[in-house]
């Protein structure tokens, strides 16, 4: 039944769920197709609705396995074949930025370690809170002379 409405998509929705598939957010993938960003969304939208599903790297994950396609990179959309001289063949450009797969977020090295060392003593400044917290709220039933070990609370 998947493969019915896979066949259903769009040649347009088809190579944005590909664009997606390959860490493309919607206004590079409009960029790339010459569409708007809402344009982009509503055709995930629409893809998504279509097959079922409710994310759209579920649906991108779906086409790509279904054209029996694992690579993690997009096919060449919208370039257009040149001939070679003296060759009947019609060949193509390598687009090598098509094969290199990009992170979504470019963030260098030393920038991701700046942030696993900031959450690391924001995580750290955050569990000594709770404990001086929990440590000031076991001070007052103390000096109030508030026993809650039993029901009901003892005073």
């Amino acid at each position: 039944m998947t493969t019915q409405r896979l066949d259903q998509l769009s040649a347009r929705q088809k190579d944005c769920l590909r664009l997606f598939y390959a860490n493309y957010g919607a206004k590079e993938i409009a960029a790339r197709l010459n569409i708007s960003p809402n344009t982009v969304n509503q055709h995930l939208l629409d893809a998504r609705r279509l097959l079922g599903v409710s994310r759209s790297m579920e649906a991108a994950r779906l086409l790509v396995t279904h054209e029996g396609n694992n690579r993690v990179a997009p096919e060449q959309i919208g370039i257009a074949p040149s001939a070679e001289p003296g060759d009947g063949l019609r060949a193509t450009t390598p687009d090598l930025s098509a094969t290199v797969v990009r992170n979504r977020y470019p963030f260098g090295f030393l920038h991701r370690i700046g942030l696993i060392v900031a959450i690391a003593f924001g995580a750290v400044a955050l569990a000594g809170g709770l404990l001086v917290g929990a440590e000031a709220i076991t001070q007052i039933f103390r000096a109030e002379q508030v026993d809650i070990s039993d029901y009901p609370y003892r005073q």
